[in-house]
């Protein structure tokens, strides 16, 4: 029996996996819905029902997520965004295509001339080392326009962060290494965008579907509303998990919680590892879906849009449900993050109105605000240096969003990768699409 600490997305395709593996597993989850960030939920709004997202907001279809959804039966449910929807930049006052690929940048007039010229030293300087921050390696590599207009926005973005207080090898190194490409910043944007061509998707019923499909599957392997006090080793081998409904003896452990909450199970049997997960950083976010009267404004924004480094707005970016998956009017407002985490901390009525007023400015449309849903992202930021050398007990694992790469199909490559170790096949090959 492997015990499984936390039923967010990576505990639950985790068990997914090892159930369908002939294994045996149970999954111990504190809040009383299982999935973690990953929930939906059907709102009425101002032009009728709709279907809003209070995490991740889409994500691709690879052949490995493919062979879970047929498992679990999800494929007719499945919402596939038209292929080609551009993102946008928004700078000094308009929307601009964001430039990912190498015609589009040689004609955008987000970066000027002196710009682009300047980001071909990419080509020619050396790769992002360990130790120099994003922001300073994407300054070096690509100069500052770029930085500030388009590489800053997008990276930081993703981790909700401060380029200057992520340390490169965290991000932008992994990046390269998984593009094959040495030092060229340029280059491996280019190859991942050949990758990516995967389609993007949702579910009718929003991205919880997902995480409560697995649920359904394996009700009984889920202990929900039950916390995990502790995790100790067991006289008679394996592991001891104290929880509010008892203690139960598993002969592996895999944690899956985010670190802060990971940190005081594990006090007990290496406190030392767990000093370390305490020191994680994690983004306070503010999401806050909108819904405009206004017709087909995905013709301007395309799939969402993230404001560059220089414009004072509390909103980080937005995405575009109506473009993505015709959910008519529908965008969802992202604020917060690191360098604004006060954002958070204010009265709902405060945000909805920081998030109108940052939406009506970019889009000139009205929108009115059917939340206020407060989060967290790991910050992938320097703290991150607190996982060098981590140990942990044998037999006890991480399978966390803090352990790999970013994203749902990180959670499910991170998943299939210990599922290979478990099997004895550490070396294991192990792709994520």
């Amino acid at each position: 029996m492997i015990g499984i600490v936390g039923g967010g997305i990576s505990g639950l395709l985790l068990l997914h996996l090892l159930i369908e593996s002939g294994r045996d597993a149970l999954v111990f989850e504190s809040a009383d819905q299982p999935g973690g960030v990953m929930q939906s939920r059907r709102l009425e709004g101002p032009r009728g029902p709709v279907t809003v997202d209070l995490g991740p907001q889409r994500m691709r279809l690879t052949p490995a997520l493919l062979e879970v959804l047929e498992a679990l039966d999800l494929v007719d449910s499945l919402q596939r965004a038209p292929a080609g929807i551009p993102f946008t930049i928004y700078h000094r006052g308009k929307l601009h295509p964001a430039p990912l690929s190498l015609h589009d940048a040689l004609r955008t007039d987000l970066i000027s001339l002196g710009g682009k010229v300047r980001a071909a030293a990419d080509l020619v300087t050396p790769a992002p080392k360990a130790g120099e921050s994003v922001a300073d390696a994407l300054t070096r590599k690509l100069g500052p326009e770029v930085y500030r207009r388009l590489a800053g926005p997008l990276l930081g973005g993703l981790y909700g962060s401060d380029p200057a207080q992520m340390d490169a090898r965290h991000s932008l190194v992994p990046i390269l290494r998984r593009t094959g490409s040495r030092r060229s910043l340029i280059a491996g944007l280019l190859r991942a965008a050949s990758w990516e061509r995967a389609p993007v998707i949702s579910f009718r019923e929003g991205m919880g579907a997902l995480p409560s499909a697995i649920a359904r599957r394996y009700a009984d392997q889920l202990r929900l509303g039950e916390e995990v006090r502790s995790v100790s080793p067991s006289p008679g081998g394996g592991f001891r998990i104290e929880s509010e409904g008892g203690v139960w003896t598993v002969e592996q452990v895999v944690l899956t919680l985010p670190a802060p909450r990971a940190a005081p199970v594990v006090t007990a049997s290496a406190p030392e590892a767990a000093a370390r997960l305490a020191k994680l950083r994690y983004n306070p976010l503010a999401i806050v879906p909108l819904v405009t009267s206004v017709d087909d404004l995905s013709k301007k924004t395309g799939s969402g849009f993230k404001m560059t480094m220089d414009e004072p707005a509390a909103t980080r970016g937005v995405t575009a449900h109506e473009a993505l998956f015709g959910r008519q009017g529908l965008f969802t407002a992202f604020l917060g993050g690191m360098g604004a985490e006060a954002v958070v901390d204010l009265p709902s009525e405060e945000i909805e109105a920081l998030a109108t007023a940052d939406f009506e400015r970019v889009t000139g449309a009205d929108a009115t605000p059917l939340l206020v849903h407060r989060t967290w992202m790991p910050a992938w930021d320097r703290s991150w240096a607190a996982l060098d050398d981590l140990t942990l007990p044998r037999g006890i694992h991480l399978c966390a969003a803090f352990s790999e790469r970013p994203g749902i199909l990180g959670r499910l490559e991170n998943a299939r990768r210990l599922l290979a170790e478990l099997e004895g096949r550490p070396n294991a090959r192990v792709p994520s699409n």
